[in-house]
């Protein structure tokens, strides 16, 4: 009997997992995606691997992945998770889904903020091949101390990263690590003491307004700590949600920079902070596979438009 035929989506999602037949895979998605992910489940299962679906469920915000799909992660080899509708209070939730994952050195594909219309459209593409492109820039950025990096809209940020290692999510996944869909990004996490300046977010910031802000976001750090955050509605919303967040929520998280030249910017983080001539940070979590220490209940991606980096002082030519 011929196999059936698969949205383009699931395949690409079950290539960048780099499934192997006979794998067991665990399929995680909020209610909006229930046909999503049973449609997920059908391709995997077609491709070989031994899938089950679990539903991100329960008393919103969760403060720990529902007990059916950290039982179920405890055994998979795999894991896709797909939310239609994330929270910003949920980091150390979907982070208890990781953790569940990595210790026994499974992979985890995540896709944030993503409906039907998204995924049987751009996300049902071919993919673009990006690993030579990250693979040298995190050459040139491999071993330095200090990155000084800089954006259009008046970005002008120090960040301390020696001995942090940078990573790229556009080679293969390997065993005990996660990416999103799609790749394009090279990142590192910045030690939680060792950010100075000013982020000014042009383009967006999650968990906020709908689309791109409605005017930029600016965040001061001083010694890592974020102590304002001025601007609009949106600045006004990033403001509350640090105030609820507790321990941790206002510290430099990550710094990672765009190489994908498919995509262009329009409000959406999973794909704007993937985007060639953008870069974003994070404040909060940074733990496991960020290659941080800083503990907190959000993950907070900032992105801006035409980044300009020094590294050591040296200029960085970037994709």
């Amino acid at each position: 009997m011929a196999k059936l035929a698969h949205p383009g989506w699931c395949e690409n999602l079950i290539r960048a997992a780099g499934l192997r037949p006979g794998e067991r895979v665990l399929v995680v998605v909020d209610e909006p995606l229930v046909e999503d992910g049973s449609a997920l489940q059908a391709a995997v299962r077609d491709a070989g691997g031994k899938p089950v679906l679990q539903l991100w469920r329960g008393e919103r915000p969760l403060s720990r992945a529902p007990a059916p799909v950290l039982e179920a992660a405890g055994s998979a080899d795999v894991s896709f998770f797909l939310a239609e509708q994330p929270l910003g209070e949920e980091a150390a939730a979907r982070f208890s889904l990781l953790e569940a994952m990595i210790e026994h050195g499974g992979r985890q594909i995540f896709l944030g903020f993503v409906d039907s219309e998204l995924l049987n459209g751009e996300l049902s593409r071919p993919a673009v091949d990006l690993e030579e492109v990250a693979r040298g820039l995190l050459e040139e950025l491999e071993g330095v101390d200090r990155i000084r990096i800089r954006g259009r809209a008046g970005t002008d940020l120090e960040l301390n990263v020696a001995g942090r290692p940078w990573q790229t999510d556009a080679g293969p996944l390997r065993d005990g690590d996660m990416a999103n869909y799609p790749s394009g990004e090279v990142f590192v996490a910045p030690h939680a003491n060792g950010a100075n300046g000013i982020l000014v977010a042009d383009l967006t910031v999650p968990y906020t307004v709908q689309g791109l802000v409605d005017e930029p976001v600016s965040l001061t750090f001083e010694r890592g700590r974020v102590t304002s955050i001025e601007g609009g509605r949106a600045a006004g919303m990033l403001r509350d949600l640090v105030a609820g967040a507790g321990p941790g929520a206002d510290v430099i998280a990550e710094l990672g920079i765009g190489v994908n030249p498919t995509i262009a910017p329009r409000g959406h983080v999973m794909l704007d902070e993937k985007a060639a001539k953008t870069a974003h940070v994070a404040i909060g979590r940074n733990t496991g596979p960020y290659g941080g220490d800083n503990e907190a209940t959000i993950h907070v991606d900032c992105v801006f438009s035409l980044p300009a980096v020094e590294a050591d002082g040296r200029p960085i030519s970037l994709p």
